[in-house]
């Protein structure tokens, strides 16, 4: 059966948070997993680091890492040194997830988040021989701690190196590794692929990793917009065995609500139960969806 999770800045305004409060928190509304980012553990000392490790273990929550590169580590820039940057920040996380556990690392990770390149309106060549060769040296740390890099298939508006899983599933082959895979994501999905259906069936075996949310960033929910019966009914098609992650954003402002680009009170005046809540009939209808 899927592990069910979601992402830590739905509840919080700002990426720094604690995350043991957030452990309890998560596995008291029925998830897994609680997905992270490297920044907010950089941050932290070994030893609270560790004691994260202990306590998710303890409440039988898995912890898995998104991250979402700053252009100061921008593995497609044509600056080597801030390439170099971005591959040393990299490989400096799978150190911590090495402490922490974790072997999924995904999210905006073979460019910077939140940047579209200007190097040809119809030609990314350049972007993408950079971006390839920088993840190709990283992949060799992925491949001795056993960790999965899966590239997450963005829209336009967060990134112009891959937007498709057609584009994803080449870019891949070019990476050559067999520790490089993919993250779908609903959201993203909805604006650019033709049919969910069949990105989830062209990603086939190459899928590690899957995002839900609603095309407004809402907590998937069974009336929702999108198509979830297509969507898991897909996903079972291809047999996938991997992590479904919330990524839900609905609050304004603080850091989260500036970097998501939150500029409306989705939540609707939300409080942290009724958030809860919400959560909550997601994991229920993800169990129920994805049972064979």
């Amino acid at each position: 059966m899927n592990k069910i999770g979601i992402h830590f800045g739905y509840f919080n305004t700002d990426w720094d948070t604690d995350f043991i409060r957030q452990i309890d928190q998560v596995k008291r509304i029925g998830f897994d997993i609680l997905e992270v980012a490297p920044v907010p553990l950089m941050k932290l000392s070994k030893e609270q680091r560790r004691a994260i490790r202990d306590h998710a273990e303890e409440k039988g929550i898995d912890l898995t890492f998104s991250v979402g590169l700053g252009k100061e580590y921008d593995l497609a820039s044509a600056d080597k040194e801030i390439r170099k940057a971005g591959i040393q920040f990299t490989l400096d996380t799978f150190d911590i997830m090495q402490e922490m556990g974790s072997t999924m690392y995904s999210g905006v990770d073979i460019g910077a988040w939140n940047q579209t390149y200007s190097y040809g309106v119809i030609d990314k060549s350049r972007e993408w021989k950079y971006s390839i060769e920088s993840v190709q040296e990283i992949m060799k740390s992925a491949e001795e701690k056993g960790i999965t890099f899966a590239v997450e298939v963005v829209n336009r508006y967060e990134s112009s190196l891959v937007n498709t899983a057609e584009e994803a599933m080449e870019y891949i082959s070019r990476v050559g590794s067999p520790n490089c895979k993919l993250l779908l994501d609903t959201y993203h999905m909805n604006i650019e692929e033709d049919s969910f259906e069949k990105a989830i069936q062209l990603a086939g075996g190459s899928l590690a990793h899957f995002h839900v949310g609603e095309p407004n960033r809402r907590p998937p929910k069974p009336d929702g917009r999108m198509p979830w019966d297509e969507i898991t009914g897909a996903l079972k098609s291809i047999h996938y065995e991997g992590a479904i992650v919330m990524e839900p954003f609905i609050k304004m402002g603080g850091e989260v609500g500036r970097d998501i680009k939150v500029w409306r009170d989705i939540s609707k005046g939300a409080q942290t139960e009724e958030m809860e809540r919400l959560a909550a009939v997601s994991v229920k209808m993800f169990r129920e969806k994805m049972q064979p």
